[in-house]
Order: C-alpha cells, then sequence, then structure tokens
C-alpha cells in the first residue's frame, strides 16, 4: 500500500514537473532570444566603439545568461573602452572562470590591470597567457606596454618586435612599437609602423589616431586631418578622436575649431581627460584660468582615471594655478605703477607660453631688452609676424657678435619676407661662422628649392641628412628628397605630397 502511494505521488509529482516545464517553455525561449539579441547588440557597439551602449546591453545579457562566457567577456571589453577599469576585471575574472583558458581574456585582464597602474598584476596575466601558448602576440605586446610604462625602453621594444614576428597581422603590436619611438624622437620609423599597422587592418581606429599625431608631429596638417577624421567616420562614438582632432587643430592655433571637436568628444564622455585639458588650454590662452580650473578640476573627479592620467592632469592644474598667480602679481604691480623691467620680461614670457606674441613683444619691448633679451624680442616680433622689424634686430645683433645661429634668423625672417635670396645668402654666413650647421643647411635647402635651383637644393638636403639632421625636419626631408630626386634611394615612405615648411629662428 505505502508503495503504491509512492508510485502514485511519483507519477504526479512527474506530471507536476511536465506542466510546469511547458508552462516556462515560452518565457524560458523569450528569455534565451532576448539575452541573444542583447549580446549581438553589445558586441556590435564594443566594434563601433560605442562603449556605454555596449556596456548597458551586455549588463542587462550578463545578468540574464549567467552562465554565458560571452556576454561577461564582452561586457569586460566594453567596461576598458568606458575606462571602468575595475568593473572590468570583476565581469572578466566570472569570464575566466567560466573558460579559465581564454588567451584574450587573460590579456584582457592585464591590460585592465595597466590601466589602474598595477604593472605587476598585469604582467602576471599576459604571463599567465604566454604559459598557455608561448609567443601569444597579444600577450607579448602587453609585456611591451608594461616596460613602456616602466620606461625601460629597450626591453619594451623587444616584446613589440617579438609581438609582430609572431603575427605580422597584428596591428595593434605596430601601433605601439610606433607609439613608442614617437615618444622617442625616432619619428621616421614611428610613421614607417603606424602605416603599416593601417595598412595591415584599414578599419583599426587606434592606429589611425596615432598616425594622425605622428603627421602632426611632422607638421604634416593636412594629412593629420584627414587621417584622424578617417578614424572618426569608422568610429565616431569615440571620444579619444574627437579630442585628437581638437590637438591637432590647437597645435594649428585653430581655438574656435578645437574647442567644437573637444566639445564633441565631452558630449560622448563629459570628463574625457584629453577633452578636459584641451579645453582647459583653450581658457589658458584666452587668460580665463578659472575656466581651465574648473575644465581640470572635472577631469580629475572622475574615478575612472589612469594612476598616469591624473598625475598629468595634477600637473597641468598646479601649472596653470602658478600661472594665474604669477600674471595677477605681476599686473597688480604694473597696476601700481612699482613694476620693473624684470616683470615686464616675465609677463612677456607668459604671454608667449600663451602664443600671444603681439602681446609679448609688447612687454619685451618695455623691460628694456639687451643682449639675450633683444634676442628675445627679436623672436617674439618674428613669431608676431614684424618679419622686417625682427630681421632689423637680427642684423643689429649680427653686427655686435656674429653668430651662426643670428645669421640664420635674419634669413629666416627674409624668407618670410620673400627674399629668398637674401635668406640664402644669410644661410651662407652662417655656414661660412660654422661648417655643417644643421638648421642652415636645412634652410639653404628649402631656399634654393624655391629659387628654382633643385640641384643645389638637393645637396644642401644630403648635407644636412649626412651631418646628422633628425626628427621631424629629416622626415619631412626625406619625403621631399623622394620627389625631387627620385633616381636616389631613400627609405620607403607613404606617397604623401612633401611640403616645405616654412622655417622658424634657430632660437
Amino acid at each position: 500500500m505505502i508503495r503504491r502511494v509512492a508510485g502514485r505521488l511519483t507519477i504526479l509529482l512527474t506530471l507536476a514537473v511536465s506542466a510546469v516545464s511547458e508552462l516556462g517553455a515560452a518565457p524560458a525561449d523569450k528569455v534565451r532570444q532576448d539575452s541573444f539579441e542583447l549580446l549581438n547588440q553589445g558586441v556590435a557597439a564594443v566594434n563601433r566603439g560605442d562603449y556605454k551602449t555596449a556596456v548597458e546591453k551586455l549588463e542587462q545579457c550578463a545578468s540574464m545568461a549567467l552562465n554565458s562566457f560571452r556576454a561577461h567577456y564582452y561586457l569586460g571589453i566594453a567596461l576598458i573602452g568606458d575606462r571602468r577599469y575595475a568593473d572590468a576585471i570583476a565581469a572578466l575574472r566570472i569570464a575566466l572562470d567560466l573558460d579559465p583558458s581564454h588567451l584574450q581574456a587573460h590579456v584582457a585582464v592585464g591590460d585592465a590591470f595597466l590601466n589602474l597602474g598595477d604593472t605587476d598584476e598585469a604582467l602576471a596575466e599576459y604571463f599567465r597567457a604566454l604559459k598557455l601558448r608561448p609567443e601569444f602576440p597579444q600577450a607579448l605586446d602587453g609585456i611591451g606596454r608594461v616596460y613602456a610604462a616602466k620606461a625601460d625602453d629597450v626591453r619594451a621594444e623587444e616584446h613589440f618586435k617579438r609581438a609582430i614576428e609572431s603575427n605580422r597581422g597584428y596591428a595593434e603590436a605596430y601601433t605601439h612599437l610606433g607609439d613608442l619611438y614617437l615618444r622617442l624622437g625616432r619619428l621616421d620609423e614611428a610613421v614607417a609602423l603606424l602605416v603599416e599597422a593601417v595598412k595591415v587592418r584599414p578599419d583599426f581606429g587606434d592606429g589611425l589616431n596615432r598616425l594622425a599625431l605622428a603627421y602632426s608631429r611632422l607638421g604634416l596638417h593636412n594629412e593629420a586631418v584627414s587621417t584622424i577624421q578617417e578614424a572618426i567616420d569608422l568610429e565616431p562614438k569615440v571620444p579619444d578622436h574627437w579630442a585628437t582632432l581638437g590637438e591637432i587643430e590647437l597645435d594649428l592655433g585653430l581655438l574656435d575649431r578645437a574647442a567644437s571637436s573637444f566639445e564633441s568628444a565631452l558630449a560622448i564622455d563629459p570628463p574625457h581627460p584629453q577633452a578636459r585639458a584641451g579645453m582647459a588650454e583653450i581658457a589658458r590662452r584666452r587668460g580665463d584660468y578659472d575656466q581651465g580650473s574648473v575644465d581640470l578640476g572635472i577631469a580629475l573627479e572622475d574615478d575612472r582615471l589612469k594612476s598616469t592620467t591624473r598625475k598629468w592632469l595634477e600637473g597641468r592644474l598646479a601649472a596653470l594655478s602658478a600661472e594665474r598667480d604669477r600674471t595677477a602679481e605681476i599686473e597688480a604691480r604694473i597696476a601700481s605703477g612699482a613694476a620693473g623691467p624684470g616683470d615686464y620680461r616675465a609677463l612677456a614670457a607668459i604671454y608667449a607660453e600663451r602664443l600671444l606674441w603681439e602681446t609679448a613683444a609688447h612687454y619685451e619691448a618695455l623691460g628694456e631688452p639687451t643682449g639675450p633679451e633683444e634676442e628675445r624680442l627679436a623672436y617674439y616680433l618674428f613669431r608676431a609676424g614684424s618679419y622686417r622689424e625682427a630681421h632689423g634686430l637680427y642684423v643689429t645683433l649680427a653686427d655686435r657678435r656674429p653668430t651662426a645661429d643670428l645669421e640664420v634668423n635674419a634669413g629666416v625672417a627674409l624668407a618670410r619676407l620673400g627674399d629668398d635670396l637674401g635668406a640664402h645668402e644669410a644661410y651662407g654666413r652662417a655656414l661660412a661662422i660654422a661648417p655643417g650647421h644643421s638648421l642652415a643647411l636645412l634652410y639653404q635647402g628649402n631656399a634654393l628649392l624655391r629659387l628654382g635651383r633643385k640641384d643645389e637644393a638637393v645637396r644642401a638636403y644630403r648635407a644636412f641628412l649626412e651631418g646628422g639632421g633628425r626628427g621631424e625636419a629629416a622626415e619631412r626631408i626625406r619625403r621631399i628628397l623622394q620627389q625631387i630626386d627620385p633616381t636616389r634611394d631613400e627609405p620607403a615612405t607613404p606617397a604623401i605630397p612633401a611640403l616645405v615648411e616654412g622655417e622658424e629662428p634657430a632660437s
């Protein structure tokens, strides 16, 4: 009897479970379908750089599909993109619990720790990936980034090169090595690597961003703007690209356009550090120190900041505050009639830092300049566009004490006045004083090229390069030589129109 009752109870329970399953089948299927759609939407948002949308979709997905590796993994990637590094580590740890051998998840955890400034934990994760697969390029690249953060440039370069050797199609390693070379001033190598990165992966936004910065450093501003615009077109929701466009425009002195670009970045990420720093610099150049402090303060309130970025912003804020106080102090002395020549010269230097050259020249002249101060006044006049006055002052100084730099500067002023023959003669006098003078050779080549004396220009440019010319100018000259002297062997560089840049004073 007991067995019969028990059997019936078992049947009833089975039927009840079956009934519940049938009733719950539709909701369960709906949950699975919804989580699948959310996952796809989140991954798509990650791929286009819209990290806020990605986080929103993937958080919903992860809460519905607790055992979904992909939901937690992509949520971690999206959180890194949104600069929420501690939250990213938590999501990625869940992903690794579900799949402990997933290589890229280990690398992503390392990336999050590196952004938090914890290089030891970052290295540990990268080495875990290498233990699972030796010479895994993403892990080697991560180790390179750790060493770069520690300023161990030799080991950083070694690991970036190993990552490239392991996978010639891994664009990130080219970009990070190019970034390292940019910092070290090895611009020709940097540009070649960054060009290779976007050649390997044409839709690589980070690579385009860094290449744009490299072009800007070279003075190839049109190429810089078109390259970063390409990145914006690919990833319009990535604030870094808008901020980089703002930086390029700021370097060109286009304050209103730069402000518009920075505002586009801030519309996506209101405390974005690069954009806030850019807005603070615009405010500083306009003399609005209080607004500059506000912008930097907003950036510093963001708890997502990398430790290195926080230190950089704090340094900018301290410098801004010091300049504000110093300016107010000097202006108060001038207003009271108690200012001396040193005060005027100090105020001139502040205005020069703000790129207000005409005002800087005005105050420098009030500082009763003699000797070195006169040369500084000539420089301010030159930057203010008063080339004839600058030239007259350089000639006067050179008559008193001839130096190669003064002759170069006199030539530069003549070049800006359109007197290329006079400029060429001034550079010749500089070379007579100091044979092999780097800028004299460079600018002489420019003057000769403008005069149509191509063969002589080529010789001057060659002498500049052979004499150790390097950096931005050397890379521009290599590009010019490719066009005006194609019979000579030059390192391969992209076919971008090379312009002879306007000369600047030697000091």
